[in-house]
């Protein structure tokens, strides 16, 4: 009985080791987590700088004298068919910045044209725009995006939320839940739709 009971001793062995090697595999998947997690912190930083640059170019004249006039048009047609007028601001305001937040890619990469630069004939290629918007809209943000896609996203995701949290202290209270979405949707449609105007200009060339 004593025989048998007795672990053997290279089975011990072999169990210590596998003991080991689980401990070592348990620090290596906490060194990838820390890993992932200044990797994270890293691409956060680089969305909020992102962010911050867009705001910033958007209190200049960022836009070419096409995508300008174009704008104009924009809030004027929202003017005249939303119930409420300042709508058509918030819409011109989220072109703007999701224009800029592609201006300001494009500062990083090194692949910025003269912004005052006009895309072929002066006129905005409206059937491109739309293209681009859906294709950031459906997740495929690689055939626009000049950074990594992800960031793209997370930089478009903190624009758009900025725009609505401007908007919240004015206008949450009087909105069901129906309503608020709405909302979302109209701003997020405007912010992308301003990236891709962009976009799409620097295509033109």
């Amino acid at each position: 009985m004593t025989a048998a009971t007795k672990p053997d001793e290279d089975a011990a062995d072999a169990g210590e080791a596998a003991m080991g090697a689980a401990d070592e595999g348990e620090a290596a998947v906490g060194a990838a987590d820390a890993g992932e997690a200044a990797v994270g912190a890293a691409d956060e930083g680089g969305v909020s700088d992102l962010c911050f640059a867009a705001r910033a170019l958007a209190q200049s004249h960022a836009m070419t004298e096409a995508a300008h006039r174009y704008r104009q048009e924009c809030v004027e047609s929202e003017r005249s068919r939303q119930r409420a007028s300042e709508l058509a601001d918030w819409a011109g305001t989220a072109l703007l910045v999701g224009y800029c937040l592609r201006r300001t890619e494009e500062q990083r990469v090194g692949t910025e044209p003269p912004a005052e630069a006009a895309p072929a004939g002066g006129e905005i290629d409206l059937v491109r725009v739309a293209a681009l918007s859906e294709a950031l809209r459906v997740g495929d943000a690689d055939r626009v995006s000049l950074l990594p896609a992800q960031v793209t996203v997370a930089a478009l995701d903190r624009i758009i939320a900025t725009e609505l949290d401007k908007r919240q202290e004015h206008l949450r209270e009087q909105l069901d839940d129906e309503g608020w979405s709405e909302l979302e949707d109209y701003i997020a449609w405007w912010v992308i739709h301003g990236y891709a105007l962009r976009a799409s200009e620097c295509a033109a060339r």
